[in-house]
């Protein structure tokens, strides 16, 4: 019989803990062993642990997000409907009025004049009463 080496029956303890075919016999590793203490201690913490995480299972969710999502989404679509393009039309002109008023030579309007854009912004966002940078937390779970 031929004589392994610690690494090796590592190996082979590892593939048989894997369920996988070892590459030499357990003959080989069983004699490894029976002399090698450290392969012994080591395989005996592989043993453990391997036990330790075979008791770990994941809980298996019995509930159905996907009513709650879709029902969101539809309010979601309805409200976006009502809404509709026009506001943002408005915005769009409204940016394209500044910039051609903007470019007038020889005209300076003020510092005030510079912030007109983002002032009309905040205020069309609190008017849709929306927040664009917020993260929705309202997702809950329904039994």
């Amino acid at each position: 019989m031929n004589m392994i080496n610690c690494e090796n029956a590592m190996l082979v303890m590892l593939a048989v803990m894997d369920g996988e075919e070892p590459l030499l016999s357990s003959e080989q590793t069983t004699a490894h062993l029976a002399r090698c203490k450290n392969c012994r201690q080591e395989f005996g913490q592989m043993q453990n642990t391997a036990n330790l995480l075979n008791k770990q299972k994941r809980r298996e969710q019995d509930i159905d997000l996907w009513a709650s999502i879709e029902k969101r989404i539809g309010a979601q679509s309805e409200t976006a409907s009502l809404i509709g393009w026009k506001p943002f039309l408005l915005l769009g002109v409204f940016l394209v009025a500044y910039k051609l008023l903007e470019m007038i030579p020889e005209r300076d309007f003020g510092l005030l004049f510079k912030f007109v854009p983002l002032i009309f912004v905040v205020v069309l966002f609190g008017f849709f009463k929306e927040n664009p940078f917020k993260i929705n937390t309202e997702l809950s779970l329904e039994r």
